[in-house]
């Protein structure tokens, strides 16, 4: 693809590596990253990667600088009340050693960092579900924004055309819930995908096969559309991969931007063809083009390149191979590995063969099993381009000792059951048991006028977890016509629209409210969150603000996705069902035990907290009921809670 317009008229992108290790890091900064995104032994998203210790940081930084690339901190994960000192501190001991910019998850810590860090980049992570114009103009003092990767080409356009600077991941694992909104590894593998540990449940058997395992992510054909778009940062998923698969990635992305920008586009054969041998689960463009066809349900492991069918102990390769190369043979639903330790052609030893010619390999394996070949001794780490970069001088700042926003204590002057019904019909059984407020969701056809709503509760609006630009426009267009008495929202980019409605707002647990920062944030907004069902009791009761809801009943959703589930319930190989519902334009995985405080309510309840939160659906007015009467007194529950969960409460993640 030759580009009619100069190189000279487009922005070039920067290209980010990821640096799990002290190889990954040299693999990337040798075969041409722009910049590396890696992290310290805590706080990071990837807590299972090598990582760095802060003294080994030192000499990270002045290698990447000494070569011209920058390099980011990842401090990405959900933070406890008890950790917030700690992020603060941390960061400011790799903002003293010269880092160039700092990834986070909590956009209540932006205006910190910016105030007391100015010259430090700040990039908000993709766990943030910054998914519509809207919540990305709450941005404007970050510097850049990780899109969800569940976003369309046109959508990230007029995000872009907003004023944002984004940044994008353009080869890697998906997830397959979106961005930020999984609670799966939490609540069924005790290890928090939102702090760092994610057990990748997704990549488990349910009903006899693996219906959450996505594709891996490959957008190198689509680089020019990519940069024409404006996109800032083509970003390398892959702190956990090895330092070839960083080397082989970082290489294809680089030749492939830098012929762009040279005026003569091309996709990088021999890089695209090593990347497939290094690490692929199938490879798809995503959602960002469109495509459908997400999942890969028969393995969830890496396949390697497809390297011919096995007949009568031969094979036709598709591409060359060798005496060392590793290999692994799919025989029926079995995958094993193997070395080729020797390869022999019309009775004679050989040590390679190139595309096309038909060989013995001599492995055990039957007739019709697929072979695709997992590691070649031609890949290398090595780089076979040259990157010139001007050094970066590194900036040997002093240690920042700021001083954290003051924190009021508060709460609620009232006690109030709030809940969310699925029908109209559930939604005035719940106000005769007593609900203060019923959130219904706003698109349903049969969302009342405010006058056609004559019960005792208030009738409230839901608006969804994920909202495009057109769907929230849609929202607050009802919300204006139909005028609720109050609105509960799991999307962020409703706070932009809050001051046209007089109305209490409640945030959904969605929104991950952690620490009391996070309740500062939102209180500029006038909304009061509901906090994250990851906190423990201790956790709970250690907020110096109580002007908050705690979820006290309900489905649990684990997982919300883009990508369309065909079955309504998921058996994992424990026999644990777990039910799927859609909720809008995407699907929820709840969780396979229902979450209940029952008298933990009241500990809570002593403990300051006066709002609590009900979803079960076709349940909420029995528990709404229930929940009344154990804020007045102590019920036996013991039998009542068979077949729930207390989730967290007395199980804190790490």
């Amino acid at each position: 693809m030759k580009p009619e317009n100069k190189a000279s008229n487009f922005s070039r992108p920067e290209l980010l590596s990821p640096a799990g290790s002290r190889d990954s890091l040299l693999a990337a900064v040798n075969n041409g990253a722009d910049a590396v995104y890696l992290g310290v032994k805590e706080l990071n998203a990837r807590i299972y990667a090598r990582n760095f210790t802060l003294d080994e940081l030192r000499g990270a930084i002045d290698y990447c600088h000494n070569r011209g690339v920058r390099v980011y901190l990842t401090l990405n994960i959900l933070v406890k009340n008890s950790e917030v000192r700690r992020f603060f501190d941390v960061l400011s001991q790799a903002y003293a050693l010269g880092i160039d910019g700092v990834i986070i998850q909590h956009i209540s810590f932006l205006d910190v960092i910016k105030d007391n860090f100015p010259d430090l980049n700040v990039f908000i992570s993709t766990q943030a579900a910054i998914g519509n114009v809207a919540s990305a103009s709450l941005l404007k003092r970050a510097d850049r924004i990780i899109l969800p990767r569940e976003l369309t080409l046109g959508e990230i356009k007029r995000i872009i055309n907003s004023g944002a600077k984004v940044e994008i991941f353009v080869h890697g694992a998906l997830c397959f819930s979106y961005s930020g909104l999984c609670l799966f590894s939490s609540f069924v593998g005790n290890r928090s995908g939102n702090r760092g540990s994610c057990a990748q449940l997704c990549r488990q058997k349910y009903n006899g096969r693996y219906p959450l395992s996505t594709r891996e992510l490959c957008l190198v054909r689509r680089v020019p559309e990519l940069i024409t778009a404006g996109i800032s940062g083509f970003k390398i998923e892959g702190r956990m991969r090895s330092p070839l698969y960083v080397a082989v990635a970082t290489r294809l992305y680089r030749k492939a931007i830098d012929s762009f920008l040279e005026g003569d586009f091309n996709v990088p054969q021999k890089e695209l063809s090593e990347i497939e041998v290094v690490f692929n689960r199938e490879f798809t463009e995503g959602f960002i083009f469109g495509e459908k066809d997400i999942v890969s349900p028969e393995k969830p492991m890496n396949r390697g390149a497809f390297l011919g069918v096995l007949e009568n102990s031969r094979i036709t390769v598709q591409r060359p191979v060798g005496v060392g190369d590793g290999v692994g043979i799919w025989s029926q639903n079995v995958v094993t590995g193997a070395v080729i330790k020797e390869m022999s052609s019309n009775g004679r030893k050989i040590e390679s063969v190139v595309t096309g010619e038909r060989v013995n390999l001599n492995l055990v394996a039957k007739n019709g099993s697929r072979v695709y070949l997992t590691s070649s001794t031609k890949i290398s780490l090595e780089p076979d381009l040259t990157v010139k970069r001007a050094p970066i001088a590194s900036q040997r700042r002093g240690e920042v000792n700021l001083v954290l926003p003051q924190v009021s204590s508060g709460h609620s002057l009232s006690t109030k059951l709030l809940a969310k019904v699925y029908s109209l019909s559930e939604a005035r059984e719940t106000s005769q048991t007593g609900a203060d407020i019923v959130f219904y969701n706003i698109f349903y056809p049969d969302f009342p006028d405010k006058e056609d709503w004559q019960e005792k509760a208030q009738i409230g609006a839901y608006l969804p977890r994920i909202l495009t630009n057109g769907e929230l426009e849609s929202a607050v267009s009802l919300l204006l016509s139909k005028r609720p008495g109050a609105i509960l929202t799991g999307n962020l980019g409703f706070l932009a629209h809050r001051v046209q409605f007089d109305l209490p707002v409640y945030l959904d647990y969605s929104l991950n409210a952690f620490n009391d920062l996070d309740l500062l944030f939102f209180r500029k907004y006038d909304v009061i969150p509901m906090l994250s069902p990851e906190l423990s009791m201790n956790e709970l009761a250690a907020f110096k603000n109580k002007d908050a809801v705690i979820l006290c009943h309900g489905d649990i959703a684990l997982a919300n996705t883009k990508i369309e589930l065909e079955d309504r319930k998921l058996a994992d190989e424990k026999g644990l069902v777990f039910p799927v519902r859609k909720e809008g334009g995407y699907w929820q995985i709840l969780n396979s035990r229902p979450f209940g405080l029952f008298n933990d309510i009241r500990k809570l309840h002593d403990a300051g907290f006066n709002q609590f939160f009900i979803d079960r659906e076709n349940q909420s007015a029995k528990f709404v009921a229930f929940y009344r009467r154990m804020l007045k007194e102590d019920v036996v529950d013991r039998r009542m809670r068979k077949g729930y969960t207390s989730g967290h409460l007395y199980r804190p993640v790490g």
